[in-house]
């Protein structure tokens, strides 16, 4: 049983209320507690005169920990107020929006869904203000996997990636052996040997991609329509093993806790909770690929905090916030020096090695052709 060992943060109920059920809901039209004390006497970095000492801030709420908070708002010197979070569109649509660049002064959501139309098509096109890299010091202790996705362009810093995850087949070790070959990759949710007790998510971005990398498509955003048909083709055969397909996060935890499914498409959170319960629940590292995303820190461009808003980046870019983070919700910080913290047994299970261990990761991205991604979704439902 793959638990933790190092001190957690047991309260499921906290990271389950914050967790939203949309965390890429891809549509056509957008899409430590012991360390407070340093907090409390650590210099702020990076915050303004003139500048209010309070940002608004809409991220997943579970990426400001209660053990996380202290430490930001400490070291930052600035008051984080959390705006309602519903989901990376609903995010990227209040930025898109008329007015949009005003309304908040910090965001954190998905680098992958949210650089695209946020950078807009030309240089001039930004809707997010340009970091002043020198009030985020912190950001050099980026590990070099994640280097690459700070989002810049002509010169100029505009996405700073701070947490990262990934999503994987989470399954009942006591119904299906981890020694089992079928769970070295995405075929558990395919195969016929567990037939009615495997649970799909209901969501074409994550579906197609996983099964497109377990037919051995290399880069799944760029399958033509040819190939998109073959996946359709093959999740429409495949459904007939499944027991049923979730939306929401409460309802995958039920599926799995209850014994009704035995492995399904999941999050780190959901193995976190199940783990929490005392289930003999881990995810699997899927050798046809690891599909991986990261939550980047930016600011809207007209933001009336903008320096504010950057010593709070710089703050949960720190050692001290990442760790308070890493072991609340078992969501790895970004960081470098967070990662150096671990031992080799919890590198391992948190993820922090990775890059060491062969496997083959895949980022998250929006395809182009994301509608014909939820038009063929719909045929796969309805079939």
């Amino acid at each position: 049983m793959e638990v933790m060992t190092m001190k957690k943060n047991n309260n499921s109920s906290e990271l389950f209320k914050n967790i939203t059920t949309g965390r890429r809901t891809f549509l056509k039209n957008t899409s430590l507690l012991g360390l407070g004390g340093v907090a409390a006497t650590s210099f702020p970095i990076g915050s303004a005169l003139g500048q209010s000492k309070k940002v608004v801030a809409i991220m997943p709420g579970v990426f400001m920990p209660k053990s996380g908070r202290p430490i930001a708002e400490g070291m930052s010197g600035v008051k984080i107020e959390n705006a309602p979070y519903t989901s990376p569109t609903d995010t990227l649509a209040k930025l898109m929006a008329p007015g949009g660049t005003k309304n908040y002064d910090l965001m954190i959501s998905l680098t992958q869904f949210v650089k695209g139309p946020a950078l807009g098509k030309n240089p001039g096109d930004e809707r997010l203000h340009a970091l002043d890299m020198s009030k985020i010091p912190n950001a050099a202790n980026l590990m070099p996997l994640f280097k690459k996705d700070i989002v810049t362009r002509g010169g100029k810093t505009y996405m700073i990636p701070i947490v990262w995850g990934y999503d994987s087949v989470v399954y009942n070790a006591d119904k299906i052996p981890t020694k089992d070959p079928l769970t070295q990759s995405w075929g558990v949710l395919f195969d016929d040997k567990y037939k009615g007790r495997i649970a799909w998510r209901d969501d074409a971005h994550g579906m197609i991609f996983a099964a497109a990398l377990h037919r051995g498509h290399p880069n799944p955003i760029a399958m033509d329509k040819s190939d998109l048909k073959d996946i359709t083709s093959y999740l429409i055969d495949r459904k007939k093993n499944v027991r049923t397909m979730w939306t929401k996060f409460g309802e995958a935890l039920n599926l799995v806790s209850s014994g009704e499914v035995w492995a399904m498409y999941g999050w780190i959170a959901m193995r976190r909770i199940l783990q929490g319960k005392g289930m003999n629940v881990t995810n699997n590292w899927p050798t046809d690929g690891l599909l991986t995303w990261n939550q980047s820190g930016f600011i809207p461009k007209d933001s009336p905090n903008t320096a504010s808003s950057e010593a709070v980046i710089n703050a949960m870019l720190s050692t001290e916030f990442g760790k308070a983070l890493t072991e609340a919700t078992n969501y790895p910080s970004t960081s470098a020096k967070v990662a150096a913290l671990f031992n080799a047994e919890e590198k391992r299970k948190l993820g922090f090695d990775i890059s060491d261990r062969g496997l083959k990761l895949v980022g998250l991205n929006q395809p182009a052709s994301i509608d014909k991604w939820v038009e063929a979704w719909n045929v796969i439902k309805t079939a």
